[in-house]
């Protein structure tokens, strides 16, 4: 997980995280390094090893409330439903993420119960994600840098997919560049199995700009609509702007094509794959990552 200064929205106002020097199995919680809609990330260190790892529980102040004994509990009998949907929607994820080893994604080595809620426990990994790339830079990325990234971050948008798995909220924040430079996908938390691709998720996570149109209008999904956020990822990337909604998209279409604005400055394949992955249909988008791959790099 990376390492973030947790900020204050009102999505998190409410969040009430342990106390650092709390103990949890044999990890010390030594810093905050998140708070979000529906958990808290920590960063702690294994008392028995030495090693430094990052800490996350399923805490939602929209549905759920922290007792004096550290025990979470839902806030009220009305919010019992939703916290059970979001404990399984967390629950999900750590199964999701313990299932998948792949040096692009961020990998679950423990998860366990505890105080009425789930814990996941992952690799502490240092770096800045995409969004923070776009807020703090100028100029448009390289198109080797672009490359470099995405098909690393393909690679394991595949192995996410053969897996028997969606991800579903793929956006720059969810994306994040180790010191190294190699990518690592991010919070599965809205994964979806593929078997399942027909029926429509009870909890969705749409993120305006990123989410494909069929997301936003409760249709079935695929991997194409993984490849759809991944391509808009790209456009946000180059363009420095926030994509139009998928929603509104699908009402009226006011996204110009990259290959009409940024042919004297990229590879016109690799401007073509972004647009085809950009379609509204899921069906005139390629079908898979090894299909954007190769119209990535073809000669």
């Amino acid at each position: 997980m990376p390492a973030r200064k947790p900020p204050m929205t009102v999505e998190n106002a409410n969040s009430v995280p342990l106390e650092l020097g709390t103990t949890l199995q044999n990890y010390e919680l030594r810093k905050i390094l998140g708070l979000g809609g529906f958990s808290i990330v920590y960063l702690a260190k294994n008392k028995q090893t030495g090693k430094v790892v990052a800490i996350k529980e399923f805490y939602s102040p929209a549905c759920c409330k922290r007792l004096r004994n550290n025990s979470v509990r839902p806030i009220s009998e009305k919010h019992d439903r939703k916290f059970k949907l979001g404990f399984k929607r967390f629950f999900d994820e750590g199964f999701t993420l313990s299932q998948i080893n792949h040096p692009n994604i961020v990998h679950v080595d423990n998860f366990f119960r505890a105080n009425n809620t789930a814990y996941m426990v992952m690799p502490y990994e240092m770096g800045k994600d995409l969004r923070w790339f776009i807020k703090q830079t100028k100029d448009s990325p390289s198109e080797i840098f672009l490359l470099n990234v995405f098909l690393m971050v393909l690679a394991g948008l595949k192995e996410v997919h053969e897996q028997g798995f969606l991800h579903l909220d793929i956006k720059p924040s969810n994306i994040l560049l180790r010191s190294t430079g190699d990518p690592l996908i991010l919070d599965l938390g809205a994964s979806h199995r593929v078997a399942d691709s027909n029926e429509v998720p009870k909890i969705q996570t749409l993120t305006h700009g990123y989410s494909a149109p069929e997301q936003h209008l409760r249709k079935p999904l695929s991997r194409s609509s993984d490849l759809y956020a991944l391509a808009m990822t790209m456009y946000a990337c180059i363009t420095h702007r926030s994509p139009p909604s998928g929603l509104e998209r699908s009402k009226k279409d006011t996204l110009v094509p990259l290959a009409k604005k940024y042919s004297n400055r990229y590879y016109s394949g690799m401007l073509a794959a972004i647009d085809a992955c950009a379609e509204i249909s899921p069906a005139n988008r390629p079908q898979n990552a090894d299909e954007f791959v190769k119209m990535l790099t073809a000669a």
